[in-house]
């Protein structure tokens, strides 16, 4: 029953001969596997939640920049079957602050963190290439090689903008895509290099 609930693709899942499927929620979906990672790990005061309804992940919560200062949720375990991908594309919706998409290296247990914008209240698509993804650890940059697609183990979000308050995320679809191929859809080539946003 749960894996009838749960109703989240994250294998081997194709959207079209480009895209490749790593997070997809169902309309009816109710369960996700995701988890909560808070700053409360070292002492923080931050606190998340999430619910899965109507087709996508809704994470929420209060930032608190006095220790710590993020919050996040990660998702389950991904088994991505070839590098032939260039780039995450996100369909958001946000509050207006700054996110983190960050991807685990399922080898060396590395996190790789790009940052994207979001615009209050309204869906967009955000596409990220994996050649902006950066290296961290506790938030310091590693001098490390660029993330190959088929090395992906995991997906998260994450909030750490250093602004205390109320915050709201939803995410219904993560794909990773083939922008040599040339059709990048209604994404918008106009915001800052590295998160470039559609409004849909």
């Amino acid at each position: 029953m749960f894996f009838r609930s749960l109703l989240l693709l994250v294998m081997a899942s194709t959207a079209s001969a480009k895209d490749f499927v790593l997070v997809e929620f169902a309309e009816s979906a109710t369960e996700s596997g995701w988890r909560i990672v808070n700053d409360t790990v070292m002492g923080g005061r931050s606190n998340s939640n999430y619910v899965v309804h109507d087709g996508a992940l809704w994470f929420s919560g209060y930032l608190n920049t006095n220790g710590g200062g993020f919050a996040s949720v990660r998702g389950p375990r991904l088994a991505v079957p070839d590098d032939s991908f260039d780039r995450v594309r996100l369909r958001v919706r946000g509050d207006g602050r700054r996110y983190q998409c960050r991807l685990e290296d399922r080898e060396t247990g590395t996190t790789y963190r790009a940052d994207f914008a979001t615009r209050a209240n309204e869906w967009v698509t955000v596409e990220l290439p994996l050649r902006e993804f950066q290296a961290t650890w506790r938030g310091r940059r590693l001098d490390r090689p660029p993330l190959s697609a088929d090395r992906i183990g995991s997906l998260g979000l994450l909030l750490a903008d250093g602004v205390d308050g109320a915050f709201k995320l939803a995410l219904a679809r993560a794909v990773l895509s083939d922008g040599s191929k040339g059709d990048t859809g209604d994404v918008d080539r106009e915001p800052p290099v590295g998160q470039t946003i559609a409004q849909h």
